[in-house]
């Protein structure tokens, strides 16, 4: 899309533009928003609320970015917003156990829905800068000059908040899951 068609679009009468930016970026929005947030409802809440201050400043629109880079620059900050608000997140790791167990799915949907809380356990643990740094690389899947442009960070800046992101998430995910590489676990058994 170009500046203009979307500066008109978001801004005329017509609904359509509007749900076809929704249709062609709402469902990688609202995955980032659900693992910078960890709740489907609040990340609906800060899709929509991206939407809405897009449609709000559309003008404002340069066409140096990519119209998805541009959303996901209004979702963080919406998503900071929401964090400064609400001050702390609050995660009840028996509710998650019990909601994993309650299912009744076979053994790997079951093993992925403890890997999935596992994985939102250690994120919510990690400080906002190195929860979307990981989130913009892993799940967003945005190369490191990428992600610098999209936060506004030297490239440098970006690789060592993920090298210490990462090196958290090895710290605080089980051994068994091994997801950020074989030095994690190694490092969480010498410990």
């Amino acid at each position: 899309m170009n500046k203009e068609p979307l500066v008109a679009a978001l801004q005329g009468p017509e609904p359509g533009p509007v749900e076809q930016l929704v249709n062609a970026y709402g469902d990688r929005l609202l995955r980032s928003a659900f693992w910078l947030c960890g709740n489907e409802t609040e990340a609906q809440d800060i899709v929509q609320d991206t939407f809405l201050e897009a449609i709000r400043s559309a003008a404002r629109f340069q066409k140096r970015s990519s119209v998805y880079t541009w959303l996901h620059a209004i979702l963080l900050n919406v998503t900071r917003h929401y964090h400064r608000k609400q001050k702390r997140v609050v995660y009840d790791n028996d509710l998650a156990d019990n909601e994993a167990m309650a299912r009744d799915e076979s053994p790997n949907a079951q093993d992925a829905s403890i890997a999935a809380a596992a994985l939102q356990a250690a994120l919510r643990q990690l400080s906002e800068a190195h929860r979307e740094v990981i989130v913009l690389r892993y799940y967003d899947d945005l190369k490191i000059h990428e992600i610098a442009s999209h936060l506004g960070l030297s490239p440098g800046t970006v690789k060592s908040r993920l090298h210490y992101a990462v090196g958290e998430m090895q710290q605080l995910l089980p051994a068994e899951m091994n997801l950020f590489g074989a030095s994690g676990t190694e490092k969480m058994h010498r410990l």
